[in-house]
């Protein structure tokens, strides 16, 4: 990617749209990765040491809590033409995402990477909110993140995607979806990156 300048869109859900266009906006599933695009791993939790990078060998919970979508952070897409950009989602767009998500009953729509059709079995999405200090929610002990960040905990009911976790063949979350998206401004690479470590600190 050269350092010339980028355009960065604002992701939205039209709330004019009806039927299958409406239902098609927005979070379709949640991918399990190796590289995730919010630039977070996940946390994994423990049984007695609730939560833990390094990860018991009996007595697991399988469970992992990470970031969805992260509040204000721009995030490198290229399309299928070549070209290149930036999308951020905003904290009300956030919060209309995991309500529609919640409302639509994808909890259990986990793809195992972005490169395949396959629903991982035996995993779910247990635990969906967005992080909101005006209503005392606050984002899980490991995380510095900007309010307004949606995170879920999956519970990993399946050993071999469990053994991936544990092995970091898989360690972080990503959203496929439809948006609206528009574009704000143009950005050079490096100015994108101070607002990135602005918000990822």
């Amino acid at each position: 990617m050269e350092n010339n300048k980028l355009p960065i869109y604002y992701a939205s859900i039209d709330d004019n749209a009806k039927g299958i266009e409406l239902k098609e906006q927005g979070v379709q599933n949640i991918a399990l990765v190796d590289s995730p695009a919010m630039l977070t791993e996940w946390l994994m939790f423990e049984e007695h040491k609730k939560q833990s990078l390094k990860f018991a060998l009996n007595e697991e919970q399988r469970i992992i809590t990470a970031p969805v979508i992260i509040a204000d952070l721009p995030i490198y897409r290229k399309d299928e033409f070549g070209k290149e950009f930036y999308v951020v989602y905003k904290k009300p767009v956030i919060m209309q995402m995991a309500q529609k998500y919640g409302s639509e009953n994808r909890n259990r729509l986990i793809k195992l990477t972005h490169d395949t059709e396959q629903m991982a079995k035996d995993v779910f999405v247990f635990e969906s909110f967005v992080s909101d200090e005006s209503r005392g929610i606050a984002q899980p002990k490991g995380f510095n993140l900007p309010d307004g960040t949606w995170f879920v905990s999956m519970k990993i009911n399946n050993n071999d995607i469990w053994n991936m976790a544990k092995q970091g063949k898989i360690n972080g979350i990503s959203l496929e979806g439809f948006f609206d998206l528009e574009v704000d401004t143009n950005l050079t690479d490096s100015e994108v990156q101070s607002i990135i470590e602005s918000v990822i600190s």
